[in-house]
């Protein structure tokens, strides 16, 4: 007997979309050389996922090896995308940093992910 993980993925996705919300995730790119100022100026490209932010229990100290911080946040995000320690997330108006992050890959299936966020 198999389990469909597929099938729960959609089902994470479908939870995520009736009790979260839209979060934009935001992916930085160096841009082109300015000559005038002698700098370069990032590029930015946001797509939409469907996340639910939380907070984090006051008496967690650690979260895969990193320490938590005061304003520190989880976020469950749909398992239709990747992660990346280099992404930023934009939360109702506030921009945020991935610390860490853990992907929920059953049989290699995404289903979810976790990641570890902190105010940029």
């Amino acid at each position: 007997m198999s389990f469909d993980y597929a099938d729960m993925a959609a089902t994470s996705t479908d939870l995520l979309t009736e009790f979260g919300q839209s979060v934009t995730r935001r992916t930085y790119t160096t841009g082109t050389y300015d000559p005038s100022t002698g700098t370069v100026a990032p590029a930015t490209a946001d797509t939409t996922r469907i996340g639910a932010l939380f907070g984090i229990a006051s008496d967690t100290t650690q979260i895969r090896g990193t320490l938590v911080q005061v304003g520190d946040k989880e976020l469950y995000l749909d398992p239709d995308g990747a992660a990346a320690i280099t992404d930023h997330y934009v939360i109702g108006g506030t921009e945020y940093t991935v610390l860490s992050y853990e992907e929920l890959a059953p049989a290699g299936t995404a289903v979810l992910y976790i990641l570890h966020l902190r105010r940029a």
